[in-house]
């Protein structure tokens, strides 16, 4: 139930009645300010689904926001970013209303279970159609992601 449920929450199924903002190009990236681009010499790729996704990597250590990947729906993107190890958010919906509000009533949010690891050089692929034989494990998150500072 609470998969079908998540499924019309991201696809715009409950009422939104908040005016809906542009959603940022596939492949924008918001980037800490301590994060040196020059650092960034591994890749994430992500293919989105039918909703609109920020994909969102964090410090696993001081779960400092690293990077934030945007997304729109049915597209695929690839983006540096630097070696470590991630927690990693995954944030989808149908009308965006900014880093805030997220995508308003249809925001759902997961966390991957297990740490994004990106060594020197490595590229990671993560695909959001969901299949009952994927292997992106995920834990719902009931609450709104915090909003970007």
């Amino acid at each position: 139930m609470i998969p079908a449920y998540r499924e019309a929450k991201r696809s715009g199924w409950f009422p939104d009645r908040v005016a809906e903002l542009p959603f940022p190009a596939s492949g924008t990236v918001t980037v800490n300010n301590s994060v040196d681009p020059k650092t960034a010499t591994s890749k994430i790729g992500v293919t989105a689904a039918d909703a609109n996704v920020v994909v969102q990597l964090f410090d696993r250590k001081t779960d400092v926001h690293v990077i934030s990947v945007y997304l729109n729906r049915n597209e695929d993107v690839s983006v540096p970013v630097p070696p470590g190890t991630y927690r990693m958010k995954i944030i989808e919906g149908d009308k965006w209303h900014g880093p805030t509000t997220w995508f308003g009533t249809s925001t759902t949010c997961e966390t991957v279970v297990r740490p994004m690891v990106f060594s020197r050089r490595t590229s990671r692929m993560i695909d959001l159609h969901r299949s009952p034989a994927g292997n992106l494990h995920t834990s719902t998150n009931f609450t709104n992601p915090k909003p970007l500072n």
